[in-house]
C-alpha cells in the first residue's frame, strides 16, 4: 500500500512538473544602427520567428526590435526572471555580430564603429558569457539558440585580432546553437539588391522547417543548412551554417517526433548519433556504421570523425612540451620567427620596429641577444635567414623589405616598390634572390646583389600573406586573403597549381622538405595538409584564426600558432593533436617554428613573450609504412 501511495505521489509530481513546463523565446532583431551599416532583413527575421514560435510551436514570445545595449540588458534580465527549471528556452538574434577570435559578440543599435578591441568587448554583448550562460543558470531543460549575426565584420578597430564573422563555439549539454554562417564566413542578408523576400537567406530556409512541432529539431536545422549552402552558391558565395548540438537528434518540441519516410541508414544514424547512445565507444560506433554503409549518405561524416582525435591513431608518443627558456628584449608583439639552418641562431620580427638575432644553440645560461636590426619605421612582420646564415631578410608594414648582415649594422639592401605592407620575405635556396609578398596583392622577386626587381606576380585578387621558395628553388608558394594558395614557376612567375583553401584568408603556407605536401594555415582556425591529389589532412581544434603552421624537419609533425591561448603540436600523417604550447599569462601565439633538429619549438606568445619549448618523446614513432591503420 505504501509503495502504491508513493508511486501515485511521484506520478502526480511528474504530471505537475510537465504541466508547469513552458516554452519561452526571446527574439531580437536589430537593423537600424546608429554607426554601423543598417541591415534590411533583420526586423523581418524577428517578426517571422515570433510568429512561428508563438503560433506553431506554442512558445511565450518576448520580441525586441532595434534595442540599444541598455534596453537589451534590461529586457533580457526580465526575460531571465520568467524562466523556471525544466522550461525550454529559445534565443534568436538577427543583426550584426563579430568575434575576437575566441568569443562571439552581438551588436545592438548603439555599437560603435571606431573602437579598440577592448572597447568593443565592453560595448557589445558576449553571446556565451552574457546570454547563453545566464540562460543555462536558470536550469532549463534545453536551450535552442539561432544567431543570424555573421553579416561581415562591420567595425574599424585597427587591430590584428579582429576576425571576420563569428568564431567556432563549444558544445554544451542540452544546448543546440546554430549560426547562420560558419566560422569566419559572411552570412548573406539578401541574395541580390532586388531580393524582396522579407527574411535573410538563412531565416527563409529555417522558418518553414521549424513550423512542425513533431519534426526533429536537429533535422530541421540540418536541412536548412544544406539549403542555405545551395542558395549562397547560386550567387557565387560560400555560406555553410554551423551547428553545435548536444541535443538528442530525436528531440522535437511536441515530444512526439514523426520522422516521416526515413530509410534504414537514416534511422541507424539518428540512433547512434544520439547523446544517450552509450552501447559502444565513439570511435567504434562510427567505424561500425561505415562498415555497414561504406557508400552511404553519412559515410563522409563518419570518416571525418574517424580521421580526427580521439579516433585517429597517435603514432608519435610525445611525452611533453615543456618550457625551456625565455628570450627577453622586444618591447612589443613578435610577429615572425626563423631558426638559422645550423640551429645556433634564432631570428625574431616585432611590432617594436626591430628584428633581433639570438644565440640559442647552447644552454639557457648562455643564451643571449646577438644583434638588433634597426631601420624599419613600422612593425616588422617577418624575418628569414639566408641559407648560409650570413644574412637575414625582413618584411615590414613600412612597405619595404630589407637585407641585413646577421651580425647587425645598417641594411645591405632596401627593397622598395611595394605599395602596401610587405607581409613576408624569403631567400632562394642559393641565396641569390629574395621573394616578397605584400598586401598590395603582388609578389616580387629581387636580385640580392643589386636590390633590383627581377619580376613580379600579380594574379592574386587580395593581399598576399606569405611566400616561400620550394626546397629545390624551382617553385614559389603563396598564401592569400583571396582564399587561395598558389604555386608559381620561380623563373618567370607562371602559374603551376592553385589550391582552393576556402572562403576565408589563407594566412600562411609552406611545403615539407621533399616538396610532397603543402601545409596551409587558415583564418577559419584550421590547418590543412595537401598532397597532389585527394582530400587534405585537417588539423582541427583551435578556437581562433591561425597565424602560421610549420612542418618539423622530418615532416612527421606540425606546429600551429593561433589567437586562442595556445600553439599546438600535431601528427602530420593523421591529424591527431599531440600537445599544447600555452603561456597562461598571454592571449595567444603569434608564430611558432621547430628547431632544425626537431627537439625544440620557438613560440612568439602575445605580449612580446619569446619562448623556447623542449619536446620529449616516450618512444620512437612508428614509421608510416608500418603504422597500424586507424579504427
Amino acid at each position: 500500500m505504501f509503495r502504491t501511495v508513493c508511486l501515485l505521489l511521484i506520478s502526480a509530481c511528474l504530471a505537475q512538473m510537465a504541466a508547469a513546463q513552458t516554452n519561452r523565446a526571446l527574439i531580437v532583431g536589430v537593423g537600424d544602427y546608429a554607426e554601423l551599416t543598417d541591415l534590411r532583413k533583420t526586423v523581418g527575421d524577428a517578426n517571422g520567428y515570433s510568429s512561428v514560435f508563438a503560433d506553431d510551436l506554442g512558445f511565450e514570445v518576448t520580441r525586441l526590435i532595434n534595442p540599444d545595449t541598455d534596453t537589451f540588458l534590461e529586457q533580457f534580465d526580465a526575460f531571465l526572471q520568467t524562466i523556471e527549471p525544466g522550461d525550454r528556452v529559445a534565443f534568436i538574434f538577427s543583426g550584426h555580430g563579430w568575434s575576437d577570435g575566441g568569443k562571439n559578440y552581438l551588436a545592438l543599435t548603439d555599437a560603435p564603429y571606431h573602437s579598440s578591441l577592448l572597447g568593443l568587448r565592453k560595448r557589445t554583448i558576449s553571446l556565451s558569457d552574457e546570454v547563453l550562460d545566464e540562460i543555462r543558470a536558470q536550469q532549463p531543460e534545453m536551450v535552442f539558440a539561432v544567431i543570424d549575426a555573421c553579416r561581415d565584420n562591420p567595425f574599424d578597430t585597427g587591430t590584428r585580432s579582429m576576425t571576420k564573422g563569428m568564431a567556432r563555439t563549444g558544445i554544451t549539454s542540452d544546448t543546440l546553437v546554430v549560426y547562420a554562417a560558419g566560422a569566419n564566413q559572411m552570412a548573406l542578408d539578401r541574395l541580390s539588391p532586388d531580393d524582396d523576400v522579407p527574411y535573410s537567406v538563412f531565416t527563409r530556409s529555417l522558418l518553414p522547417k521549424l513550423k512542425d512541432p513533431n519534426f526533429p529539431l536537429s533535422f530541421a536545422v540540418g536541412e536548412a543548412s544544406e539549403e542555405v549552402s545551395e542558395l549562397a552558391a547560386s550567387v557565387e558565395h560560400t555560406q555553410k551554417p554551423a551547428i553545435y548540438s548536444d541535443v538528442d537528434p530525436r528531440f522535437c518540441f511536441s515530444g512526439e517526433c514523426q520522422f516521416g519516410e526515413l530509410d534504414q541508414e537514416e534511422k541507424d544514424w539518428i540512433y547512434i548519433s544520439s547523446a544517450g547512445y552509450v552501447q559502444m565507444d565513439v570511435c567504434s560506433k562510427y567505424s561500425q556504421h561505415l562498415k555497414k554503409y561504406p557508400d552511404g549518405k553519412f559515410a563522409a561524416v563518419a570518416e571525418r570523425y574517424l580521421s580526427n582525435p580521439p579516433c585517429a591513431l597517435e603514432r608519435l608518443k610525445l611525452k611533453s612540451a615543456s618550457w625551456y627558456a625565455d628570450l627577453q628584449g622586444h618591447t612589443d608583439e613578435i610577429y615572425g620567427l626563423d631558426y638559422g639552418p645550423s640551429g645556433r641562431f634564432l631570428a625574431s620580427a616585432s611590432a617594436d620596429n626591430t628584428a633581433r638575432i639570438w644565440v640559442v644553440g647552447m644552454s639557457p645560461a648562455e643564451f643571449g641577444e646577438l644583434s638588433v636590426l634597426e631601420g624599419h619605421t613600422e612593425p616588422v612582420l617577418s624575418v628569414q635567414f639566408s641559407p648560409d646564415e650570413e644574412y637575414v631578410v625582413t618584411a615590414s608594414q613600412d612597405d619595404t623589405a630589407r637585407i641585413w648582415r646577421s651580425t647587425g649594422g645598417d641594411p645591405v639592401q632596401v627593397l622598395s616598390g611595394h605599395t602596401g605592407d610587405v607581409s613576408f620575405a624569403d631567400f632562394s635556396p642559393d641565396g641569390a634572390r629574395v621573394v616578397t609578398a605584400s598586401y598590395d596583392g603582388t609578389v616580387r622577386v629581387w636580385e640580392v646583389a643589386t636590390g633590383e626587381e627581377a619580376f613580379r606576380i600579380d594574379t592574386h585578387s587580395a593581399a598576399v600573406r606569405s611566400v616561400h621558395y620550394s626546397p629545390l628553388g624551382n617553385r614559389l608558394l603563396t598564401a592569400s586573403n583571396d582564399g587561395t594558395v598558389r604555386l608559381f614557376n620561380s623563373s618567370d612567375g607562371s602559374l603551376v597549381r592553385t589550391i582552393e583553401s576556402g572562403p576565408v584568408p589563407a594566412t600562411y603556407a609552406e611545403s615539407d622538405a621533399n616538396a610532397d605536401r603543402v601545409l596551409v594555415a587558415s583564418a577559419d582556425g584550421m590547418a590543412r595538409i595537401w598532397r597532389e591529389s585527394g582530400d587534405p589532412v585537417v588539423l582541427e581544434g583551435h578556437d581562433g584564426p591561425l597565424w602560421n603552421a610549420a612542418f618539423s624537419p622530418d615532416g612527421e609533425m606540425v606546429v600551429t600558432s593561433a589567437d586562442d591561448l595556445s600553439a599546438r603540436l600535431w601528427d602530420a600523417r593523421n591529424g591527431a593533436m599531440l600537445a599544447k604550447i600555452q603561456d597562461l599569462g598571454a592571449f595567444g601565439a603569434n608564430w611558432a617554428v621547430f628547431s632544425p633538429d626537431g627537439q625544440m619549438v620557438a613560440a612568439a606568445m602575445k605580449g612580446a613573450h619569446l619562448q623556447l619549448w623542449k619536446l620529449t618523446f616516450e618512444t620512437e614513432f612508428v614509421p608510416e609504412e608500418s603504422a597500424e591503420p586507424s579504427p
